[in-house]
């Protein structure tokens, strides 16, 4: 059944489907829609996206030409044409095949109906034509969709704990070129769990300590010739910063009492961080999509669902976005999903690996410490 939503905060399948392909170079991405959803998209998406533009006229006579136009156009700067069907499209059920200017275009039907941001960026990638290279070095790096304020600089962060175990990178979903995507190696490391592309043989995840170190054990019985000890000796590193920043902040300060908004697999990272080294108490955690099961948090897509949340849970400390921080003025906060605002995200910041830990760590303990 359903669940109610009172004003949605969480992107729809389009962009996710929008975002996945986008980020591959080669690709020419069109939107067939109308012109809010491109703009919606496009305020999200940092690759470029290119739209149909669809008007009434064409909802009644059939949008075909007009994508043929379009197609036409992105034809000599393109490798592969990529149609990310919208909602009205989609419910007029036109055969797009034969108005993609005569290339065999990738179509992806993932209507902003058949679910949320990840569910589309998950139907992108299973239409996605990648075939194995059993030739191929290297592992994959997937989990990036580019909508995350933190992807690029978790795919560095993924890429320099590889290369700290001699492990080279194949395809990185989706921040590649479209030929590497198209032949990928057989293992594939994800970054972010909620966007596994299902490429691959997974080997783990970097969301964590405990993931690193797992997912690291698993690559050396893959890689018998890698040497993974450098990375386990950056974890105990890791942990030996965390263990002082935090002892040095409870020393000033009570253990705080945090909410959780944001991508399930990030808060659930952010919850056992601040548990285990800063004696959290969660009084609240809010997934923008579906946890899994295993999941502390509870789905939380809408605003009355995080206003709830929030004043059933008193938090004095707040993980999310600039919706939380409006909804309770005043709380300390810590910046880790869309939308921004107030301010810029420059620099490739990580919120997966070691380097992506003791970024949470050090914002939590500056946002939250009493003279410390």
């Amino acid at each position: 059944m359903a669940k109610p939503c009172t004003n949605p905060i969480w992107p729809c399948a389009m962009v996710g489907a929008a975002a996945a392909m986008a980020g591959l170079d080669g690709a020419g991405v069109i939107i067939h829609g109308a012109s809010g959803c491109y703009f919606y998209a496009d305020s999200v998406i940092p690759d470029p996206v290119n739209c149909t533009y669809l008007v009434e006229d064409e909802v009644i006579f059939g949008t075909g030409d007009r994508l043929q136009e379009v197609a036409e156009g992105l034809m000599p700067f393109s490798e592969k044409i990529v149609v990310i069907n919208s909602c009205v499209p989609a419910t007029i059920g036109e055969d797009l095949a034969p108005y993609c200017a005569g290339a065999d275009a990738l179509i992806i039907d993932a209507p902003g109906y058949c679910g949320d941001m990840m569910d589309g960026y998950r139907i992108a990638l299973k239409a996605f034509p990648a075939e194995i290279d059993s030739g191929r070095k290297g592992v994959n790096i997937d989990g990036l969709i580019s909508t995350d304020p933190f992807a690029v600089g978790n795919r560095m962060e993924a890429e320099r704990l590889l290369f700290s175990a001699g492990i080279p990178v194949a395809a990185k979903y989706c921040n590649d070129t479209l030929a590497s995507a198209l032949s990928p190696a057989k293992m594939t490391v994800t970054a972010l769990p909620d966007v596994a592309s299902g490429i691959g043989q997974s080997v783990g995840s970097l969301c964590g300590l405990d993931a690193i170190g797992a997912t690291f054990s698993s690559l050396q019985e893959v890689f018998p010739d890698a040497d993974c000890a450098p990375v386990m000796d950056i974890c105990e590193e890791t942990e030996e910063l965390v263990v002082k920043a935090c002892d040095r902040y409870l020393r000033v300060n009570d253990p705080p009492r945090v909410a959780l908004f944001g991508i399930a697999g990030y808060m659930d990272m952010a919850a056992n961080l601040l548990t285990t080294f800063m004696e959290a108490e969660i009084c609240g955690a809010g997934a923008r999509n579906r946890p899994s099961e295993d999941s502390g948090c509870t789905w939380a897509p809408d605003l009355g669902t995080v206003k709830q949340i929030i004043a059933a849970g008193e938090p004095d400390l707040i993980i999310g976005s600039r919706y939380e921080a409006t909804l309770a003025p005043g709380v300390p906060f810590v910046q880790t999903t869309i939308p921004i605002r107030k301010h810029s995200m420059l620099c490739h910041r990580p919120l997966i690996g070691t380097e992506g830990v003791l970024w949470l760590i050090e914002s939590v303990v500056n946002a939250g410490k009493n003279g410390c």
